[in-house]
């Protein structure tokens, strides 16, 4: 059984009940295409009709209620859906369990209108055979991937936990020791894959999740590039990464990245953590990708003036424009990150300072 489209869903149940127009629908399916248009991922239908008012609250929920059983009746070979949990740029995640094992996983399901599209295929694949190429404690595992149908879909462990953006967004900047904990564990999974020869190259709260136990997890590898080989994933000019937390190399278009992109991405990503805000904001992404391509970042003192003096250095060195001026390497980074911790705590420090090791395609 293929898996229906939420839109084919939703469009079903409205009719059924006889909630919409013609003329609606066409107003619906116009914002979605000019969405596309834009190089945005289209809204649902059923968040449209919402936002324009041609449902009301109670109808919205209960055409909902009849999309969410539908759904429930579906399996991918192996699998049962249980719930959807978010919607990224490529497609839906849902909690399933595989039924041979009797486990919870996470499922992504590519967007059935990427589907059509064989680049679109390519990437979400890669990303499925790129974390089955990882083993690491903070880096999301891999179980399973493939088509059913016309369905693209890969099966990943399940983290009940939040993400970090969700963490920030709820309750502002967070205890600075609490950040430097999360930021080594995702220090530690870009060792790892700096190892495998990868980049993640969108390194953001929202990319890691913390799982019980305060288990960071970095996740959703679709950017994620084979450096040990041309793997002609980037087109020249092209900009990929999220704007709030893109190195400047990645904010220009440029075609080699290294893992010292991923440094400066988690260190805007551990400013986030204990300011409460980016290195950088502006009006829209244009504005927030030049700055950080031109601008230096203003001191998180400025924000935290109790912040620790050594981790401001540590993060001012991640977010240098230059990636000569940045940690050379997550091993680098992780032993001033260890140290730090160290210190806070009223430990000897564990490492010595060891003279920088250059990256391996640079």
């Amino acid at each position: 059984m293929k898996l229906p489209d939420d839109d084919d869903l939703f469009l079903r149940a409205a009719a059924r009940e006889n909630l919409l127009t013609p003329e609606q629908i066409s107003t619906g399916r116009d914002l979605q295409a000019r969405m596309r248009d834009m190089g945005l991922l289209p809204k649902p239908l059923s968040e449209i009709c919402l936002e324009r008012g041609f449902l009301n609250q109670e109808q919205h929920q209960g055409v909902a209620e009849m999309v969410a059983r539908v759904k429930e009746s579906f399996r991918i070979p192996g699998y049962k859906l249980l719930e959807k949990l978010g919607r990224g740029s490529m497609g839906t995640v849902y909690r399933a369990r595989q039924l041979n094992l009797d486990r919870v996983v996470a499922i992504k399901i590519l967007a059935r209108f990427l589907a059509e599209n064989p680049n679109f295929v390519r990437r979400f694949m890669k990303e499925a055979r790129v974390i089955g190429k990882l083993n690491h404690p903070n880096i999301v595992q891999g179980f399973d991937a493939g088509e059913t149908e016309g369905t693209y879909y890969f099966a990943m462990e399940y983290c009940p936990g939040p993400t970090l953006l969700e963490i920030l967004n709820r309750g502002g900047a967070i205890d600075q020791d609490r950040a430097v904990h999360i930021a080594t564990q995702v220090a530690r999974a870009l060792d790892h894959a700096y190892h495998q020869d990868l980049v993640h190259r969108d390194v953001k709260p929202d990319n890691i999740m913390i799982a019980e136990g305060g288990i960071a997890k970095l996740c959703d590898l679709g950017l994620a590039k084979d450096i040990s080989r041309a793997s002609g994933s980037t087109e020249k000019g092209s900009t990929m990464g999220t704007p709030n937390y893109i190195s400047p190399e990645q904010a220009r278009g440029e075609e080699e990245v290294d893992i010292r992109s991923d440094i400066y991405s988690l260190g805007a990503t551990l400013y986030h953590a204990v300011a409460g805000v980016p290195p950088f904001e502006g009006p829209n992404p244009t504005v927030i990708m030049v700055k950080h391509v031109n601008e230096p970042p203003s001191p998180p003192s400025s924000i935290v003036p109790d912040l620790d003096s050594e981790l401001e250095r540590i993060l001012l060195k991640m977010l240098a424009k230059s990636v000569k001026d940045r940690y050379q390497t997550p091993q680098a980074l992780l032993m001033d990150l260890e140290n730090l911790r160290a210190k806070r705590a009223g430990a000897p420090m564990p490492f010595p300072a060891k003279p920088a090791i250059r990256p391996k395609n640079r």
